[in-house]
């Protein structure tokens, strides 16, 4: 049973449904909603954008969403699973609160992540219910912003990756456009103009004055953080299912600006780099954009990071680039290599002691095949067999380690297919559990092929299916 049947036995799913159901259906509101004066199914564009945002239809489809997103609890501490029975018993007030512009969001739970290169990044976990409120908000306003959203814009769209972003700065690149201004936006998403933002959203959708005051309170909702409710009054921050298109809707004048003015750019959120002939020309086009965002858009660039230079010597959304015969070619930027191993590191730190085969599977993989599915389009393939080789050190490090004692690391080699004197010479060694784990007796004795058999993904292996696949003719 996967997770998302278990929460509906846990919110009481009718027993005298026995026939089979789609997942879709198993996942589904199932009823928890009331209809209201919209039939099912019906949501033409000439609807009011609260009924089209409290159609049944829409709101099911939000519902499937973040039951499927999972999340962790907001401040009130509801669990996704609890959801369905919530709505059961209160869906008919909160339809009228928000039919009335009455409807108050709960305080956001504030979370501090470390980032990378230092410092935090601030997320706001809305509740399982606002969550759900706004999934079914971005649904309506989705329709009505993505087509006037700039083309060089990638991040939080339909249809479009940060690979997209990256191979258009690409296509930049081999047209002789060498030259990058990386802008780098300081604390974008805690620095969002309300009023900036409200207005470009009322102009777009008058007389929608329900959907404006939603929008207006969850900006102004309040962030939770150690039984302390911190107000704010300006930011959209990151981890609510609007925070995207609102954030896209700010930097679209960005965006309109840059193209105004005849730049080639390319935007994935608030990583944005334009791209010119010259550095000459990069400095005065940064002075000028740089007092565009500040002065008219009311962001504050961040001068220490942004910087004006070739694309080789930086990354862009954990890609570098290199210049090769036929043109601009990609790489993993080194930081983003630097953190896959020490990601791996951590994760194999906790494994010790662990069952072997379970934590491959159940721990490791799933971490290493989502850095690989992202890093994929990138020329790694020196890098795949680096990664596989440092990977199966790290895991015989793990045995080594778990071992112990002399006597039970001899017994383990021999028992591995060394000879008796093979074994006694490198088990009492008195070396370190890394030297040891990436010495010639334990890759005899734990070969490649153990590895395999224990189901451990392999960046080689991955990568040739992969070219396969993008090589393989399409029927």
């Amino acid at each position: 049973m996967n997770q998302q049947s278990k929460a509906e036995k846990k919110v009481g799913t009718s027993s005298s449904s026995r026939e089979a159901k789609s997942p879709e259906e198993t996942r589904a509101l199932g009823g928890a909603v009331s209809v209201g004066p919209i039939k099912k199914g019906c949501n033409p564009p000439e609807l009011r954008l609260i009924d089209r945002l409290l159609n049944v239809d829409n709101l099911n489809d939000a519902f499937i969403k973040v039951v499927d997103n999972r999340g962790s609890a907001g401040a009130d501490g509801m669990e996704v699973g609890d959801l369905k029975l919530f709505l059961r018993k209160n869906w008919e007030a909160i339809e009228g609160q928000l039919r009335q512009g009455k409807y108050q969001p709960q305080p956001v739970k504030k979370v501090e992540i470390p980032k990378p290169d230092g410092g935090v990044r601030m997320l706001g976990i809305p509740t399982v219910l606002d969550r759900f409120i706004q999934q079914s908000l971005l649904q309506v306003l989705t329709p009505i912003w993505e087509p006037i959203f700039s083309d060089n814009s990638f991040g939080f769209r339909p249809k479009r990756k940060a690979i997209d972003a990256i191979n258009r700065a690409k296509e930049y690149q081999d047209e002789g456009y060498r030259i990058v201004i990386d802008i780098d936006l300081s604390k974008f998403f805690d620095e969002v103009p309300h009023q900036r933002l409200m207005s470009k959203i009322m102009l777009k959708t008058p007389g929608e004055w329900e959907i404006h005051k939603l929008i207006h309170r969850y900006l102004l909702t309040g962030m939770m953080k150690d039984g302390m409710l911190e107000d704010r009054e300006k930011g959209t921050p990151q981890g609510s299912p609007a925070s995207p298109i609102l954030s896209n809707i700010v930097l679209d004048e960005l965006d309109k600006e840059l193209e105004k003015r005849g730049h080639r750019h390319t935007r994935y959120a608030d990583d944005c780099n334009v791209y010119v002939k010259t550095r000459r020309a990069g400095e005065r086009a940064f002075a000028s954009i740089q007092n565009f965002i500040e002065n008219k858009m009311r962001l504050k660039v961040n001068k220490e990071k942004s910087k004006v230079d070739s694309p080789v010597k930086g990354k862009f959304l954990g890609y570098s680039f290199y210049y090769k015969k036929g043109g601009t070619g990609l790489r993993v930027a080194p930081k983003s290599v630097t953190r896959i191993k020490e990601s791996i590191k951590e994760l194999c730190q906790r494994g010790r002691g662990k069952h072997l085969p379970k934590f491959i599977s159940k721990t490791l993989n799933p971490a290493i095949r989502g850095w690989f599915n992202y890093y994929r389009y990138a020329d790694m393939k020196k890098l795949a067999h680096e990664l596989d080789e440092w990977l199966r050190h790290r895991l015989r490090n793990i045995l080594w380690r778990h071992w112990k004692r002399n006597w039970t690391r001899f017994t383990n080699l021999r028992k591995a297919g060394l000879s008796e004197q093979h074994a006694a010479r490198r088990a009492f060694n008195q070396r370190g559990p890394w030297f040891n784990s990436g010495a010639s007796h334990m890759n005899l004795a734990f070969p490649k092929k153990y590895f395999d058999e224990l189901g451990l993904f392999s960046f080689v292996t991955a990568l040739k299916a992969f070219h396969a696949k993008l090589e393989a003719p399409i029927i």
